[in-house]
């Protein structure tokens, strides 16, 4: 662009110090290749943001979708372990200090598509938080009456989990759909799986406002206590949470197989792209979860209180 002819007749900035300096750094190669290295490390994520941020319920995602933000990560710096390690510790770091919550890895646990995956085996770290989720569904003995042998059943894909239908919907139903269709073998742990698995993870379906927040705690209701603030904000926003619950959402399940965290963002049809150097990651095969590294604040507090 600033070596163009047209710039160089047409622009009355071309001679200016700023102009120059600019110019200097669009023709550097080092810039480009650092801008390389920020889409590199940033566009998986982005993708998951995409693909949280329409309004599907995806919780029983979260999980396999970072996991393969972070395999692009690893695959991208290959030959670089030092910067691989320093960015996944920062994600890492995020994830576990800010992002995660037990929910994620209780819709992990009972995402079908994830948990009859031959390839899969949950951390022992994934199935505490899945029991801790249970605990404060089912708070209660004789609410927990029999759901050991329910989540047996579950796993063992036995009763009306091993039919024919319910293999075939795996990958091509909602997981929490899923659960209402074919989870009846468990009644108990069917609640709570649909409860669990139709939450969103973004918050824009929902319309928030932070300015509910700054009117409640503004300097005209300053004699309330904290608690009661806190209290309203509360109510506040849970009322925005429950108003969208009559509309009917989009059920199609996120297709994790369809995901190519490594493609280019944007894809030209007609003409070559002039950023092939975007096209820079192979294919990688899915492993063990014994094995991933799990480490976006679009995930948040619920009504699960966790």
């Amino acid at each position: 662009m600033v070596n163009s002819a047209e710039y160089s007749v047409n622009s009355a900035c071309v001679n200016k110090q700023q102009s120059i300096s600019c110019a200097s750094i669009l023709d550097d190669n080092e810039f480009w290749r650092a801008v390389e290295e920020c889409i590199a490390i940033s566009e998986p994520f982005l993708r998951i943001l995409r693909e949280v941020a329409d309004g599907k319920p995806a919780i029983g995602f979260i999980y396999e979708l970072m996991t393969k933000a972070k395999e692009s990560i690893r695959t991208y710096y290959i030959m670089d372990e030092g910067k691989c390690k320093t960015f996944l510790d920062i994600v890492d770091k995020g994830w576990h200090n800010q992002l995660h919550t037990s929910l994620h890895s209780a819709g992990a646990f009972l995402n079908p598509c994830i948990q009859y995956n031959p390839e899969v085996k949950f951390l022992a770290a994934i199935k505490e938080d899945f029991f801790n989720v249970l605990e404060k569904l089912l708070p209660t003995p004789e609410l927990r009456h029999n759901i050991t042998n329910q989540i047996l059943l579950f796993q063992r894909a036995t009763g009306m989990f091993g039919c024919n239908l319910a293999k075939e919907a795996r990958d091509t139903v909602a997981p929490g759909e899923w659960w209402e269709q074919y989870g009846d073998s468990a009644p108990v742990l069917q609640k709570a799986a649909i409860r669990i698995l139709s939450q969103v993870c973004s918050t824009p379906t929902f319309d928030k406002q932070w300015s509910t927040f700054q009117q409640i705690h503004s300097e005209k209701r300053n004699k309330i206590d904290k608690d009661s603030l806190n209290d309203l904000v509360y109510i506040n926003y849970n009322l925005k949470l429950g108003r969208p619950r009559s509309k009917a959402f989009d059920l199609d399940p996120i297709q994790l197989d369809d995901i190519d965290m490594t493609s280019e963002w944007v894809e030209e049809i007609e003409t070559p792209s002039p950023t092939q150097w975007l096209d820079r990651f192979g294919s990688y095969d899915v492993s063990d979860l014994n094995t991933r590294q799990f480490s976006t604040a679009f995930f948040g507090a619920n009504d699960f209180g966790l």
